[in-house]
């Protein structure tokens, strides 16, 4: 047996043989045809039955002969993948990614056969499936089936199948270059799926258990160029390998029926090996755990035997009433401190019972991540943000003070984790208290130094409504130096650095911004702007993000924005937006790496992007819903609960235990990490807010211009009082007369009673 140890990036689960087969028909269909007979029939360029029970060849059942080779992993679990499992037809093989990250796969050399494309790469008509029986609900996508080519230029490339992350994780096609990331609901483990994919030229659509689940368009898709196909990993994606079982993969040359599909599934779960009852039995047992109270602390099991499988959980010797899945949770309390759980399975033959094992609980917390000292430039409109960092036993309470006066005084609101300044003139001292219900930890202090700004930005034209929105940082970006010049940050205390790639800036391009004069800056060949890290620039919560972009061209992935970090074994931390190949825009907040598309509100154009027009992007998050805006409009928005946002450089995985921490920069016009695509075209003003900017903002900003709003004076009959973000106040006494400047007038301004009517309008230029 050849032994292949390779490098994986996370835990998984162990999959042994499985007995319980939830895909049987109620009615067995007779079959006048064996299952490897019915697929062979359909004439598949590759199919791998998975059946061998030996060696190191995974035959191609074809007369193609293109075998694939299992590179087996000799980890601290076992030696996967484990073959001659019950499958169709007789055997199947199972995955894990083991207790030592290493993993084992099926490597089938690259194929034009496998990868079918036209001589300009772009894809021609193909089919692929495969069976696969989930074991673990992972704690990132892993993935099962591969013909992914990988990301970077000039195009990504290539298809996969995906399990997403527990607790509910599902199945998903991704075509990443056409933006597909088509996602089914839960799943079920311990249960046998059937996953299709065709592409017709035209379309492609995703079968789940023979049905079609989702169409979406794959005009222009590119084939895999060179990479190899996988089983059970795909190292391209960049994602976790699989665990759990599979069988039966094939790949055709054309887009298979909807009735091909549907019988190859009809007859594969009429094709499962035939096993005698047995009694159940663990394949994973429960573990002890350690929680800190206020939290919920959740023992599981997975277990194989002749279904239906029944579960009872007991605590030492009591049975808890309505513990009857193959998993039990609780809310921990100090209380729960070194009591002992177990679980009962049982079936028809008869039952098992698991060792009992402890709960831990602790009540302390811990400190993760100190605030630091900072440095930040002195103005009127400069912020600064401290943040401090803490796991363990709940509920955790934050107090911030202010000891730069040598004792502490109590900020009134400074509850949270993080704090925010704004107006920095003097050098300052601040200090966080933070607590639970059992202990305190004396106050965490940090210095703020303040300096004079370097560079003085004039506020002028455009700059004054955004400035009067109050944003963190502000990038008008109409310098004239060359790579390694700073890109100022106008208000905050965050410049930015000129990076050429393998070409160079243009600089003094015309803005699109409508009524501005100040210049903008090309982004060509690799070209970005680099932010350095900052929690300003990446609050956990409440925040907007806000661009102006000229796109030159249509194609790949290309970056526009992003702050992202990215190492294991954190999840992706932070967000990006991206211009498509299919010739829109995305988000992407990570790591639960759900994403909202949308295209300009353009109907001439097929409401997509237009090479050499100018676009005004702007993301928010409001704590609850994140909303994508393009030129002036609201596009789309989903729900930030349905998505494992975190900011980059939190630090902190979803299930609030403690990761590695980390952060990256903040970026113009790449990903933090450098994948994907390099923006290529026009970049102007960019703004990071605190805060989710409001609809009228968006709007204020897309149009260069503000609106006076008016209300009544409750006091003095007769009178309103105007507001106005920033400008001038103008009034005349008939509407198309001539406007002159309102002497004294700020907002809010009360006007008083006249015997004419009065107009007002506000001038920002």
């Amino acid at each position: 047996m050849k032994l292949i140890k390779r490098s994986g990036l996370s835990l998984g689960v162990l999959m042994t043989c499985v007995s319980a087969i939830a895909l049987f028909s109620s009615q067995k269909a007779k079959a006048t045809q064996t299952y490897p007979q019915l697929i062979l029939s359909d004439n598949p360029v590759a199919y791998y039955r998975l059946e061998e029970t030996n060696g190191t060849t995974a035959l191609d059942s074809t007369t193609n002969h293109l075998d694939g080779e299992y590179l087996f992993a000799d980890g601290a679990d076992g030696s996967f993948p484990q073959l001659g499992l019950p499958g169709i037809d007789t055997n199947s093989v199972t995955f894990k990614l083991e207790s030592d990250n290493t993993f084992g796969d099926v490597d089938i050399p690259y194929s034009t056969l496998l990868n079918p494309a036209n001589p300009d790469g772009t894809g021609t008509p193909f089919s692929a499936e495969v069976w696969l029986f989930p074991t673990t609900q992972p704690p990132n996508y892993t993935v099962p089936f591969s013909e992914f080519g990988g990301f970077g230029l000039p195009n990504t490339s290539g298809w996969n199948f995906y399990q997403s992350p527990g607790p509910a994780s599902a199945w998903i096609l991704n075509v990443h270059q056409k933006g597909i990331f088509s996602q089914t609901g839960a799943i079920s483990l311990l249960q046998w799926y059937h996953l299709a994919v065709t592409f017709d030229g035209t379309n492609f659509v995703f079968y789940v258990n023979g049905l079609p689940f989702s169409t979406s368009p794959g005009t222009g898709y590119i084939a895999n160029p060179g990479t190899d196909e996988f089983i059970g990993s795909g190292a391209s994606t960049g994602q976790l390998p699989y665990t759990g079982g599979a069988d039966e993969a094939a790949i055709y040359g054309y887009a298979l029926t909807p009735a091909q599909i549907l019988a190859h599934y009809q007859l594969g779960t009429n094709s499962f090996r035939v096993i005698a009852n047995i009694a159940p039995s663990f394949v994973t047992a429960p573990a002890p755990q350690t929680n800190y109270a206020g939290t919920t602390a959740t023992f599981s099991a997975l277990a194989a035997g002749t279904a239906p499988l029944s579960y009872q959980w007991f605590r030492g010797a009591t049975k808890i009433t309505g513990a009857t899945n193959n998993s039990y949770s609780l809310a921990v309390t100090p209380t729960d401190d070194g009591s002992t759980f177990s679980l009962s399975v049982s079936n028809i033959v008869g039952v098992t019972n698991s060792a009992a094992v402890t709960l831990s609980v602790l009540t302390n917390f811990n400190i993760v991540g100190a605030p630091t000292d900072s440095t930040r430039n002195s103005g009127s409109n400069s912020w600064v943000a401290y943040r401090v960092i803490a796991n363990g036993a709940g509920p955790i309470k934050y107090q911030w003070e202010d000891f730069t006066s040598g004792s502490g005084v109590v900020i009134p609101g400074a509850t949270n984790d993080t704090v925010w300044f704004k107006g920095l003139f003097t050098n300052a001292t601040y200090g966080v208290i933070v607590s639970n219900p059992f202990m305190t930890n004396d106050p965490l202090m940090v210095n703020l130094t303040v300096q004079p700004r370097a560079v003085t930005v004039p506020i002028t034209g455009y700059a004054r409504i955004v400035v009067a929105d109050s944003p963190v940082a502000y990038w008008r970006l109409d310098e004239t130096n060359a790579d390694g010049g700073t890109a100022t940050d106008a208000v905050g205390s965050f410049d930015g650095v000129y990076m050429d790639g393998l070409g160079s800036f243009l600089f003094d391009v015309p803005t699109g911004i409508p009524h501005e004069t100040n210049d903008a800056v090309g982004l060509t060949n690799g070209s970005s702007i680099h932010i350095a890290y900052a929690p300003e620039l990446n609050p956990e919560v409440a925040w907007s993000a806000e661009t102006w972009i000229q796109p030159y061209s249509l194609g790949d992935y290309r970056v526009v924005l992003s702050s992202q970090f990215n190492s294991f074994p954190n999840p992706y931390n932070g967000w990006y937006i991206y211009q498509q190949p299919s010739a829109n825009f995305a988000f992407v907040p990570q790591p639960g790496n759900g994403f909202i598309v949308a295209g300009p509100d353009d109907p001439a154009n097929n409401n997509l992007i237009v090479p050499f027009k100018w676009y005004h992007l702007v993301v928010t998050d409001d704590g609850t819903t994140f909303t994508m805006y393009i030129n002036g409009e609201a596009r789309t928005s989903f729900s930030v609960a349905g998505d494992q946002f975190i900011a980059n450089g939190a630090g902190i995985l979803p299930n609030n235990q403690l990761g590695v921490g980390g952060f990256s920069d903040t970026v113009i016009g790449q990903r933090s990490d450098a994948t994907f695509g390099t923006f290529v075209g026009t970049a102007d003003d960019t703004a990071f807010y605190n805060y989710a900017l409001s609809p009228q903002q968006v709007v204020s900003h897309f149009n260069n211009a503000v609106k006076v709003t008016a209300a009544p004076l409750s006091t003095s009959g007769g009178k309103l009082v105007l507001s106005w973000p920033v400008g001038t106040l103008l009034s005349s006494h008939t509407l198309n007369g001539i406007y002159t400047p309102v002497v004294g007038a700020t907002s809010p301004y009360t006007n008083s009673i006249g015997s004419t009517n009065t107009f007002f309008k506000v001038q920002t230029q």
